[in-house]
């Protein structure tokens, strides 16, 4: 049996859900979680150690040493978005350790620099942008190697409700160019004609109480400001029928999968790889409106305000386009699941250490 290191996260960002989720599912010989480092004695985000039992956790970058004592004893490593330290991968080589970094293309690094050591494979979890990695890297391995919905989390998933009332927003950390589009959903429910509830989850809880008042919202749609982190992420879609993300540019959106994973439709822009991941009837359409540089250039768009809240009208009037969505959220969001998706990483584990 192939004996896979982890290296982990353990707090309650994206990657700290990711990896704990792959922890649980794939059962890891070794797991080395990378903390943020304390500052004036606090650390950045709180962490949850227990998620991963016996595990060796570092605060801040991990040394040569660190990383040295981790590769004794494992045939692969895996680690999401990046090594925190490139040595990983050298060392790893260095032993016959084999090595998987399971990559966002916003933040890939190898675009811009051909000097870093190498993983042996480039796992791609969303097939977004995925030619230009291609091109640009011909040396390196990609494989498609899709983020798993954790199903058995959503324990109430498929909650009856006759039509969507309930809408969903997760901002999470404010991130850059307004990410996950929250300006473009407030701009577009001035437009809403339907009585609905909007649930915003947000990490900051400095952050909605100054763009609220940017936006004369009818009296029609009430609007729930939900600040503060959750311990569980799962609990943010229970009591919700839809996800609206109206996302300003495309890569991994764990809060889209996860919302199929509790049975709930998501209404996104329709640009890539979105189409990948939603109905066609969810998405509505959207501009590109500028770019801007992070390891690449990438573009940014605006959805169209009227047809984000024409498509939240649909969604509360018509009971039967709601009853088709949530058949189709329940179908993807099994199709993503690890049931079926942790066979595909035994497939990358193994064959890299089969006989060339």
């Amino acid at each position: 049996m192939t004996r896979v290191g982890l290296i982990a996260r353990a707090d309650n960002t994206g990657l700290g859900v990711q990896t704990w989720e792959f922890h649980r599912h794939m059962r890891p010989t070794k797991t080395l979680v990378v903390a943020p480092a304390s500052r004036a004695g606090r650390a950045e985000h709180p962490i949850f150690p227990a998620r991963f039992p016996g595990a060796t956790i570092v605060r801040g970058i991990p040394n040569t040493q660190h990383l040295e004592d981790f590769l004794d004893g494992v045939d692969v490593v895996f680690t999401a978005e990046t090594p925190y330290n490139y040595t990983l991968f050298s060392l790893a080589a260095e032993v016959g350790v084999r090595t998987v970094l399971q990559y966002n293309f916003e933040f890939l690094d190898y675009l811009q620099r051909r000097d870093l050591p190498r993983p042996d494979v480039l796992a791609d979890p969303a097939r977004w942008h995925r030619n230009e990695v291609e091109t640009h890297r011909p040396d390196l391995r990609v494989v498609t190697l899709p983020v798993p919905i954790a199903l058995d989390r959503f324990t109430r998933r498929f909650e009856p409700a006759p039509s969507a009332r309930r809408f969903l927003h997760i901002v999470g950390r404010p991130a850059v160019h307004d990410r996950n589009g929250t300006a473009d959903l407030l701009a577009a429910l001035t437009h809403v004609r339907s009585q609905i509830t909007v649930t915003i989850r947000c990490q900051d809880p400095l952050y909605l109480p100054k763009l609220l008042p940017r936006y004369r919202i009818p009296d029609h749609v009430h609007v729930d400001v939900a600040s503060g982190d959750l311990e569980n992420y799962w609990d943010a879609y229970s009591g919700h029928d839809v996800l609206v993300m109206p996302r300003r540019f495309g890569g991994l959106c764990l809060p889209a999968q996860e919302a199929l994973g509790a049975g709930m439709p998501v209404i996104m822009p329709d640009i890539a790889p979105n189409e990948l991941l939603c109905d066609r009837a969810w998405l509505v359409p959207a501009t590109r409106t500028g770019e801007f540089r992070a390891r690449s250039m990438i573009d940014l768009h605006t959805v169209d305000h009227r047809a984000l809240a024409a498509r939240i009208d649909e969604f509360a009037s018509n009971t039967n386009v709601f009853a088709t969505a949530r058949e189709a959220a329940r179908w993807r969001g099994q199709q993503r699941s690890w049931e079926a998706l942790s066979s595909d990483y035994d497939r990358v584990f193994d064959g890299l250490l089969a006989p060339a």
